[in-house]
């Protein structure tokens, strides 16, 4: 293959994989769901709308792991793997009180956005889904309670419509927006389409919706997201037990290959009220500034326990970066000879970077 045909092609790869990503990504729009069996009880753990792949995982809400081995129909097969043991976290960190301190962080703000802007409650609205859906108002909801703890919040009413393989590219140009504006933290909104026994529960003498956390398996940013995901459980198990129904790592990115701290999160399911959703809303944003690391107590804390997974991302990225370097330098070489003597000058100056940039990373996150 000749240098600047090689070139080409990794340059597309690397242009084009989170589309091509994204387009793979989406629920059933039956109308039905799976449920999820436990290959070796024949118990439900639990149900879904979202499409499913061998490989996928679920922690349910008390912390069993689950992976998908077999898909037959609407039944989707899975084998126990064990208990997961959750991030510590402290009890300075996850008080109330101490996450009223957050009105004195310099922290950026939180994003929110909905991918599937047409997501609706059938209790309230008599549909499922409309132009500007329902989960807007669960947005509103969420926005409302965030401020209300000293937070700042970015919140976007762009509609992604329709609810098809695409919405997740047209859903990037809102993340980049809000990226652009400073939001260090994201959360795309969503609602579920399962029976309301999956979701409903009463917390503190309160009827709401429980709250699903949703990570991408094909993203470089997969191990940090996942390990967001289980802080979050951690606090909220903690400090609202019983709203987190459980976390899928799930197939797809859903646009989480942009940057750590960006979650998918279920409120509820088209068959529990708007009402529910948004008392959950409220409750849930609770959860957010301790876990997030945006009170004093929470943020070294945090720092430690994400920093880790967020060195792993900054690998892959290195890694898609330098794919992408090799492409270039291969559209500007005449002969395979000369690609090779410039990829070992490449190699040797970019690792030495690379390698730097690791070490820098590290020393900030010590001396958080």
């Amino acid at each position: 293959m000749k240098p600047n045909k090689l070139g080409w092609m990794l340059i597309v790869l690397f242009i084009m994989a989170p589309s091509v990503w994204a387009q793979d990504e989406d629920e059933r729009l039956d109308g039905g769901y799976y449920s999820l069996i436990d290959r070796s009880t024949g118990q439900v753990v639990t149900m879904t709308a979202r499409h499913l792949d061998p490989g996928d995982t679920y922690i349910s809400a008390d912390n069993r792991e689950y992976r998908v081995e077999a898909i037959d129909g609407d039944r989707v097969l899975v084998e126990f793997l064990g208990e997961i043991e959750l991030p510590a976290i402290s009890e300075g960190a996850s008080s109330y009180l101490t996450q009223l301190l957050a009105q004195d962080s310099n922290d950026g703000p939180i994003g929110l956005y909905h991918t599937h802007s047409a997501e609706s409650y059938v209790p309230t609205s008599g549909t499922d889904s409309k132009e500007t859906g329902d989960i807007f108002e669960v947005g509103k909801s969420f926005q409302q309670a965030l401020e209300q703890l000293g937070l700042r919040v970015l919140r976007s009413d762009n509609n992604h419509n329709p609810h098809d393989g695409g919405a997740y590219i047209r859903s990037r140009r809102t993340v980049k927006e809000l990226l652009q504006q400073g939001a260090v933290a994201l959360f795309d909104i969503h609602r579920d389409a399962v029976p309301p026994e999956v979701y409903r529960t009463t917390i503190n003498g309160e009827q709401m919706t429980k709250v699903r956390l949703v990570v991408g398996r094909q993203n470089p940013n997969r191990a940090a997201n996942l390990e967001y995901a289980k802080r979050i459980k951690a606090v909220a198990d903690k400090e609202l037990p019983g709203i987190i129904e459980g976390i899928f790592h799930a197939k797809g990115n859903y646009n989480q290959d942009i940057g750590p701290r960006m979650m998918l999160l279920e409120m509820g399911a088209h068959t529990t009220s708007l009402e529910e959703a948004q008392k959950s809303a409220w409750a849930f944003a609770r959860i957010i500034p301790a876990a997030a690391g945006f009170t004093p107590a929470a943020r070294p804390e945090a720092a430690r326990q994400l920093g880790g997974a967020g060195l792993r991302a900054v690998a892959w990225v290195l890694v898609l970066t330098l794919l992408a370097g090799i492409g270039f330098v291969a559209l500007n070489v005449g002969s395979l000879e000369e690609l090779k003597a410039r990829l070992r000058g490449f190699f040797s100056r970019e690792m030495v970077n690379a390698l730097g940039l690791l070490r820098r990373r590290k020393r900030g996150e010590d001396d958080e």
